[in-house]
């Protein structure tokens, strides 16, 4: 998780609500200056240190501080860990529209492994142009020595904490998510690329209840997915495809696959296998012949039309599941329209 640095507990959690709906005036700083979340002093910021949080010397209130990074203004931490961070920011040329800016981590953005990473999954992001179950890279580079992606801000919630929850999720939505998870992965693919990272913690469910898929970073070429000849495996091993991890190509059918599990998790409020250990999750998905079906696996409710979907989406072998996204689309979408 992102720490903010120069706060205590107490602080950081007192602060949470203050800072968490405060967007600050473009234009305001645009003139190097902002105002108090608390008490609206107009402060400098010249004499403030970006991206941490400082009090006020007016009412004593913490505010995070924003920084400038191109056209963009980051304002809010969103998250982060060894391979960046993430703030939360607005741009003029934009507005109206959010955005999550990534940054190199403070004590290694001269990494070189960083910034390939970085620049990799936004050259990749920005080649998909606007869809709308796409996040939207509007912008990537280097500007005042800084590295930089920024992508648009899906405002929901991801998939996995809406499993988590305790709230229903109706069949007709894991329907209507799986359609647009797949017109995603047709555009990607359409664009040249496999998105081979396909899990519920990479799907953001927006206001309108419409499904947007991110993070481009292990994102592909399909002609090296195709002529995978590597013992490096990445992806989640709760939902990657069998072929992957014996190191075998891969092509739609493989996401497919990725896909069936996601929408098994989201249908039975667990994964398909229970397995703690990456190693066990993996040996899994390549032994289990899976005699049952899923349909014994998911809670009675669930149509058996929509088992037998996912039945056909997660055989082991690639060569007895739906072969591309359209056939899988259709007979996802001949059960939508029964329910």
């Amino acid at each position: 998780m992102w720490k903010i640095f120069g706060a205590s507990k107490k602080e950081k959690e007192d602060s949470a609500a203050e800072i968490a709906d405060m967007k600050p005036n473009i234009e305001m700083l645009s003139g190097n200056s902002f105002e108090c979340s608390s008490c609206h002093t107009v402060l400098s910021l010249a004499s403030c240190t970006p991206l941490v949080l400082e009090k006020c010397k007016q009412c004593d209130a913490l505010n995070f501080i924003p920084y400038n990074i191109k056209d963009f203004w980051l304002y809010r931490p969103l998250g982060g860990g060894g391979m960046g961070c993430v703030y939360k920011a607005i741009n003029s040329k934009y507005k109206g529209m959010e955005f999550a800016v990534k940054i190199l981590p403070r004590d290694n953005r001269t990494e070189a492994h960083l910034i390939d990473a970085l620049i990799q999954e936004a050259t990749i992001g920005k080649a998909f142009g606007r869809h709308p179950h796409l996040a939207f890279v509007a912008d990537f580079g280097h500007y005042n020595d800084e590295y930089f992606s920024a992508m648009e801000f899906c405002e929901g919630r991801r998939l996995d904490q809406i499993i988590e929850s305790n709230e229903a999720i109706p069949q007709k939505f894991v329907l209507l998510w799986a359609l647009q998870v797949l017109s995603a992965e047709q555009k990607m693919y359409d664009c040249g690329y496999l998105y081979r990272d396909l899990k519920p913690q990479n799907i953001i469910i927006g206001k309108e209840g419409n499904a947007c898929v991110f993070d481009f970073g292990l994102c592909v070429k399909i002609e090296d997915a195709t002529n995978k000849d590597t013992e490096t495996v990445d992806g989640s091993p709760l939902y990657m495809p069998p072929e992957r991890i014996v190191g075998m190509p891969e092509n739609m059918s493989s996401e497919i696959y990725s896909l069936g599990m996601v929408m098994f998790h989201a249908l039975a409020r667990k994964t398909y296998y229970t397995a703690t250990a990456a190693y066990e999750v993996a040996k899994k998905h390549v032994s289990s012949l899976r005699m049952a079906g899923v349909a014994t696996r998911l809670p009675i409710n669930v149509s058996p039309k929509i088992a037998e979907i996912i039945d056909r989406m997660v055989t082991r072998m690639p060569s007895d599941r739906y072969q591309t996204y359209k056939e899988t689309a259709v007979a996802i979408k001949n059960v939508y329209n029964t329910l």
